[in-house]
């Protein structure tokens, strides 16, 4: 999926939902959302200066990590039937 996508998704959607992640088809979870992060960005120092080894550095440095945060509860197949519908 692009950005723009994504964008196009929740553009009709209420503002102020939980964005949620299904996770494990087989044995679903929700996962709460827990941050944002671009492929360049993981490439920069924490905060001891140091930098993980680029194994991807061929991959776009604009890819988007949605970073899942604490499992909530266990979920339902159903987002994952609905998710392949609209691919």
């Amino acid at each position: 999926m692009k950005v723009k996508e994504l964008i196009a998704v929740l553009k009709g959607l209420e503002p102020n939902a939980q964005v949620l992640i299904a996770s494990q088809p087989n044995w679903p979870f929700e996962i709460e959302l827990s941050g944002v992060v671009t492929r360049a960005e993981c490439d920069e120092p924490d905060e001891e200066g140091n930098v993980e080894a680029k194994a991807n550095s061929d991959l776009p440095p604009t890819d988007v990590f949605l970073v899942e945060g604490q499992q909530l509860r266990y979920g339902s197949k159903t987002p994952f039937r609905l998710a392949r519908k609209h691919l």
